[in-house]
């Protein structure tokens, strides 16, 4: 299986997730079809490269900087982290969508967060939490207030 192709279907896929997510937050299907089909989608295809890419004669661990790095010396290994993040940066777009459509605030003010959080991720995380400062006038924060939750 070439490794390009997927890394593109699955570069492709967030794309437009992320496209469907800002243009259609309000409307509840879009986190149904997000968390239903591509998450499920992403984490099956992260499954069988992370399997391919660290199992059996792996090398590395988690211990040090240099064995996470042999770690991830499989292109599979890699292509799985990029899912990785992938997904992980898709979700929390989406919680940033639903955070600010339940607290009122404007899908262009939240534009710069879920670019930041697609190319950066939690510097776009961090970018939410300061206009949620704002917005709320109040730090610290619960990321789910008991009076918001539906």
């Amino acid at each position: 299986m070439d490794l390009e192709i997927i890394f593109s279907i699955a570069n492709s896929l967030a794309l437009l997730s992320w496209i469907l997510l800002f243009v259609l937050y309000q409307k509840r299907w879009v986190y149904t079809f997000l968390f239903s089909f591509v998450f499920v989608f992403m984490a099956c295809l992260y499954l069988f490269f992370i399997l391919q890419g660290i199992g059996g004669d792996s090398q590395g661990g988690f211990d040090t900087l240099a064995n996470v790095k042999l770690l991830f010396g499989k292109d599979e290994a890699v292509l799985a982290g990029w899912i990785h993040y992938l997904v992980f940066d898709l979700f929390t777009g989406m919680w940033i969508c639903n955070d600010g459509d339940k607290r009122g605030i404007n899908r262009w003010i939240l534009l710069p967060c879920l670019v930041f959080t697609f190319m950066l991720g939690p510097a776009g995380l961090l970018i939410y939490i300061l206009i949620r400062v704002i917005h709320l006038k109040k730090y610290p924060q619960h990321p789910y207030d008991p009076k918001m939750v539906s």
